[in-house]
């Protein structure tokens, strides 16, 4: 849909292209699909994995997203494997709530290694499946049978066949696989087929061009940014300079001048909103508020080394240990010990986050681009009082994933404010904001002690980290 913005502000040079006529695009997402008469999207269903289309295009439910490591281009190789189809037969459906089971986040190698592992193992045993569904419609022995393409024919008599569209194409498999009962990263699933062993492979190995390369060059991809809903509007949050701060006087008279502008108070939560996005930015930098004093019992970056060198040890968590380092140490001609200060450092993305939140009294729909929609909807279910079920997260391509980064917090803002306005709502962060709030990877002292003997070999080291940890050592993560 294209939308014309057309509210008059002073004379600048954005007010100047749309007076001159400029267009804002705007894309009004909606899902393609649903699982509408599927069978229940549990881990232990082969169809919450892989289903066949009615014209033989295979779709790979991929509870995980692509946060820049070509994910989408690599699934579709591991599933196309295993099935003996053509790569570009194969759709990928990723990081959808509604479609997609939780399969946790894609950090580093975990996307392959992790979630498509079980990919792979459960292409393969679709694969079997079918092949047998074509044993008995073609009245042969399914080891005198053949795949290629997508086409089961009798080995040495292709004109024998019966595709994978002709036997399951719009239905499904209906059956169970083996589950490990783990949901998130540790998912694992496994049907009775053997997956391909390397010296197998048509097409993993290979280099394909990455499926997501053009629309990203080319400007063709729909980002969370270039999300529009009707009625929807346009969030700035307003945050103290220090953390801790709680808003006191807020003057809404200040934006009284501003077309569409409002503010927006929940509790502490300050924000303003604005029909077009750029009354919402002046909103946002006219608004006064006086602040409540905060002293936060921070120590400050040039003490904050020594605060956690000082700081009590709540958790310990041995990696690995093998023997005794202290006998080890003992016995060495020579001890080398080092200290290293790791400082805070941001999450940031290449750009800051944006999310778009519709909360309904009946269900919610969030379209984010964070690394872990699952858990994004649960949040976002907590925070708005609904059930798990009828809050659906939508993944879309963001300004990139390192990991928890501020886009989750764009998510939990957007459904807040569109819980209290009734109104879709898109929160967009500035960079300076995203660099002043989003998480962090956390400070830390590191120390590494080697023991040598006399030919300058290693017999003991030691290795220990101390810092923040993000994990609640009185029940589960924080």
């Amino acid at each position: 849909m294209i939308s014309r913005e057309g509210d008059a502000f002073p004379l600048n040079r954005r007010a100047f292209l749309s007076a001159t006529g400029a267009l804002v695009v705007s894309i009004a997402v909606t899902p393609a699909e649903s699982r509408e008469g599927a069978p229940p999207l549990t881990p232990d269903n082969l169809d919450s994995y892989v289903s066949v289309e009615p014209d033989g295009v295979i779709v790979a439910r991929y509870g995980k997203i692509d946060g820049g490591q070509g994910l989408a281009t690599s699934i579709a190789q591991i599933v196309a494997e295993e099935l003996d189809v053509d790569c570009e037969k194969v759709r990928v459906v990723m990081g959808d709530s509604a479609l997609t089971l939780n399969m946790g986040g894609a950090s580093g190698a975990t996307g392959v290694a992790k979630g498509g592992a079980t990919l792979r193992n459960a292409a393969a045993e679709a694969r079997r499946l079918l092949v047998n569904m074509a044993s008995r419609a073609l009245g042969v022995s399914s080891e005198n049978l053949v795949v290629d393409e997508g086409v089961v024919s009798v080995a040495g008599a292709p004109q024998t066949s019966v595709s994978y569209a002709s036997l399951v194409g719009g239905g499904y498999f209906n059956a169970t696989i083996d589950w490990n009962g783990k949901t998130g990263t540790d998912l694992v699933a496994k049907g009775l087929a053997a997956p391909k062993r390397p010296e197998q492979y048509r097409i993993v190995g290979k280099s394909f061009p990455r499926r997501d390369i053009p629309g990203k060059v080319f400007g063709e991809s729909d980002f969370v940014n270039d999300v529009r809903l009707p009625g929807m509007l346009h969030a700035r949050m307003i945050r103290p300079a220090v953390a801790g701060a709680a808003p006191l006087v807020v003057d809404e008279a200040s934006i009284a001048n501003i077309p569409g502008a409002r503010v927006v108070r929940i509790k502490d939560l300050l924000a303003v909103v604005a029909p077009r996005e750029w009354n919402a930015v002046r909103a946002a930098n006219a608004l006064k508020v006086v602040w409540s004093e905060s002293r936060p019992n921070f120590p400050g970056h040039e003490k904050l080394h020594d605060h956690i060198r000082a700081a009590p040890v709540v958790k310990r968590k041995i990696e690995r240990q093998s023997g005794s380092l202290e006998a080890g140490l003992a016995l060495a001609a020579r001890v080398i010990e080092a200290e290293y200060e790791a400082p805070t450092q941001s999450h940031s993305s290449m750009g800051p986050a944006c999310a778009v939140a519709d909360v309904r009294p009946d269900g919610a729909t969030l379209w984010t681009s964070t690394q872990k929609p699952h858990y994004a909807r649960d949040g976002v279910a907590k925070l708005v009082g609904l059930p798990v079920d009828r809050v659906r997260a939508i993944w879309m391509f963001g300004t990139g994933s390192y990991g928890r980064n501020d886009q989750g917090d764009a998510g939990a803002d957007a459904a807040l404010l569109s819980k209290e306005l009734g109104k879709p709502v898109r929160v967009q962060y500035t960079r300076r904001e995203g660099i002043a709030w989003d998480p962090k990877s956390t400070a830390s002292v590191v120390r590494s002690r080697a023991g040598l003997d006399a030919a300058g070999k290693v017999i003991a080291w030691e290795h220990v980290t101390k810092g923040f940890s993000r994990v609640n050592t009185d029940t589960k993560e924080g």
